[in-house]
């Protein structure tokens, strides 16, 4: 199967006009003038699960005039159970994920988006109020918390089309019984670091079976979690889930 450095190789040995000139392309994207040409002999990055920096290949597709998520190999999502009101949904939701590649608004929402809003307000919630129907609020993991604690869904997140429903217990409930124990504890985790850190973002994969649906749900999906504050310095975790097609 290609790697990570197969996929950009052969996108720049296309169509492109880098393909003699990687330093160049280097250069353009922003990045050092021999970053490109060290991703492509970085045998490592064929099996990591981080790869490199997220916004500097974000540049380098758009420069060779591919997807992110096609470099990353990310482009598959299914559900094993026909169920035509969540397909629908997620279609939707894939639609808008493609145009939030291409266009930098509020009308599809993307990472690169969320994280400059979130600089120029210094991670202050009511900078993102436009955009809470779009992400659920998580209250900050205690140290005793083993998993996370659901404040709002929104009524738009990819949560509630996969639940059907913006329902805070249902989600909860969701994540107190996740089978697979390791996975509560990462998430746990995760959301703990985005509270240090500020900012988390992550490609994740989700297989599992819906809570209030008869199907297994498969997808993966780009994770942006945000560490917000209010005027009285109360924080929230902000998670804003944007499918990978």
């Amino acid at each position: 199967m290609i790697g990570f450095r197969g996929r950009l190789e052969r996108a720049i040995s296309g169509n492109s006009e880098y393909k003699n000139n990687v330093w160049k392309l280097s250069e353009d994207a922003g990045l050092g003038t021999k970053t490109v040409y060290n991703i492509l002999n970085d045998d490592r990055l064929d099996t990591s699960k981080t790869g490199p920096g997220f916004f500097g290949i974000s540049r380098v597709a758009n420069l060779l005039g591919v997807s992110l998520d096609g470099l990353a190999g990310m482009s598959q999502h299914s559900i094993s159970t026909p169920d035509n009101n969540l397909q629908t949904a997620l279609s939707q939701h894939a639609l808008e994920t493609i145009a939030s590649q291409m266009n930098d608004g509020s009308d599809n929402l993307s990472a690169d988006f969320l994280l400059r809003i979130y600089a120029k307000s210094g991670g202050r919630i009511e900078a993102f109020s436009k955009y809470f129907d779009r992400c659920d609020q998580y209250l900050p993991p205690a140290m005793e918390d083993h998993y996370s604690r659901v404040k709002i869904v929104g009524t738009k997140s990819l949560s509630a089309i996969t639940m059907g429903t913006p329902s805070q217990p249902l989600l909860q409930e969701a994540l107190k019984n996740m089978g697979d124990k390791d996975l509560q504890a990462r998430v746990i985790q995760d959301y703990r670091n985005a509270m240090q850190r500020g900012t988390l973002v992550t490609v994740e994969t989700l297989d599992i079976q819906m809570p209030n649906h008869p199907v297994r749900v498969k997808m993966d999906f780009i994770r942006v979690l945000l560490a917000v504050k209010d005027a009285a310095s109360n924080q929230t975790l902000l998670n804003f889930s944007l499918l990978v097609v």
